[in-house]
């Protein structure tokens, strides 16, 4: 039995490595901007920005601004959004994947995958 849980365990940590190094999605590649495709996902459009150690969330609703100034961070491909006042908990989504300019995301608190589609840059 003591065999069986520890097959089980080193399966479960090799799998958990495995995700971790699958990511293949870095901070520099979710700079920019980005429109919901779809109707889905909690955010209408975002922008992720990061100036030095600095990194800002500002998020816009009907070209408006809705989340301004959060900060957010990539870790083990979960973005997490973090208000900047305390006025809403967390945002946690897990990055599925970026291709072709269409970012996928899992709203883990909502249930919802989503996906988003990079915006051109301002000249």
């Amino acid at each position: 039995m003591k065999q069986i849980a520890a097959v089980l365990l080193l399966l479960l940590a090799s799998t958990s490595a495995r995700s971790v190094q699958n990511c293949s999605v870095t901070e520099r590649d979710l700079i920019g901007a980005w429109s919901s495709s779809g109707g889905s996902g909690f955010f209408q459009e975002f922008s992720l920005e990061k100036v030095a150690d600095s990194r800002t969330f500002n998020s816009w609703l009907h070209e408006s601004p809705e989340l301004s100034n959060a900060t957010w961070k990539l870790e083990s491909c979960q973005l997490t959004v973090t208000p900047q006042h305390g006025e809403f908990d967390p945002f946690r989504f897990k990055v599925l994947g970026l291709k072709n300019g269409k970012l996928r995301l899992y709203d883990e608190s909502d249930r919802i995958e989503s996906v988003y589609v990079r915006l051109p840059s301002e000249p």
